[in-house]
């Protein structure tokens, strides 16, 4: 499969797949509320405020996923999850990853645009019509459409402030001119090209930036699940097998993006770290290990306390 089929670490959760992406969950849950307490605002111009509740909404996401796997047993449903946050990841790694800060900004006000506009494509321009929806909603339906619409338009307002004050500009302007104009944020290189497809990453080669689909391209494999194609319609059962599986590659993503991160917020490695010794959370975690491995909560805070220390 993309990342192990075969968990590491099983054994000191009792050989259970379940447990042991739930610690993984839980660790990147108190990572996710500690940073998510630090940044409250979402705005496009604040980067770690935005990172962060991207980071949260796909917390979230891992969220509905076990349960789509625990609770409902849907195996379609759950790749079709699976294969999302594969790309979120992926595109965490590709944007958010980039050491170069001014191509960081140029590529997350580009993603940023990219978006809104693909959305306002769909979004109607003027009110909807009497005879479209029911009188009632009408005016409901009309005043959620303009909210939408001024909503993208604020973002992208704020995205093309990124663009303005960019210094990419006076380091190559056609290369940026280029890359701006074909909203390309996944562009390869910096630099002049002819054809959008020279320079730009397909998703299969930004699959294997985060060391997925190796020896085989799982991600590409389950869009037949997204895209209702021929596997989507076969009567699959969720049994061990298949969860064993679906759940090694939901621990392989969700450390890929906590391992992003804290290597994206490491200014807020300490306060971060002290959240793993919140009672609270800190009886989540351990709660997840079986008893023959379960640390002694003087051992937890060893163990964090060391953490701290060999990292400053």
């Amino acid at each position: 499969m993309g990342f192990k089929y075969h968990i590491d670490g099983t054994q000191e959760f009792g050989y259970n797949p379940i447990n042991r992406f739930e610690y993984s969950f839980y660790m990147y849950m108190n990572t996710v509320k500690r940073l998510t307490s630090l940044y409250r605002c979402a705005s496009v111009l604040d980067l770690k405020g935005y990172v962060a509740h991207f980071c949260n909404i796909r917390l979230k996401s891992f969220d509905t996923l076990i349960k789509v796997v625990v609770e409902h047993k849907d195996y379609l449903s759950s790749n079709c999850l699976l294969r999302m946050l594969g790309d979120s990841v992926a595109v965490f790694r590709l944007i958010y990853g980039e050491n170069d800060k001014d191509l960081m900004l140029l590529r997350h006000a580009l993603y940023v645009i990219d978006g809104c506009e693909d959305n306002l494509k769909v979004l109607p321009e003027e009110d909807i019509s009497k005879g479209s929806v029911p009188e009632n909603e009408l005016q409901e339906a009309n005043k959620q459409i303009r909210f939408n619409r001024e909503h993208r338009q604020r973002l992208m307002k704020e995205a093309q402030e990124i663009l303005d004050h960019s210094p990419l500009q006076v380091r190559n302007i056609k290369a940026f001119d280029r890359i701006v104009k074909d909203r390309n944020w996944k562009f390869k290189e910096f630099k002049e090209y002819e054809e959008k497809g020279s320079n730009q990453y397909k998703w299969q080669e930004s699959y294997e930036l985060i060391d997925c689909c190796k020896y085989f391209n799982l991600l590409s494999y389950i869009s037949q699940y997204v895209h209702s194609l021929s596997m989507s319609n076969l009567v699959i059962q969720m049994d061990e097998q298949n969860i064993q599986g679906i759940v090694a590659e939901a621990v392989g993503l969700i450390d890929k993006l906590h391992e992003y991160t804290l290597d994206f917020f490491k200014e807020e490695y300490q306060y971060i770290m002290e959240g793993l010794l919140d009672p609270e959370m800190r009886d989540k975690i351990i709660s997840c290990f079986d008893e023959q491995h379960r640390p002694t909560k003087v051992m937890w805070k060893n163990g964090v306390m060391n953490k701290l220390r060999s990292y400053n």
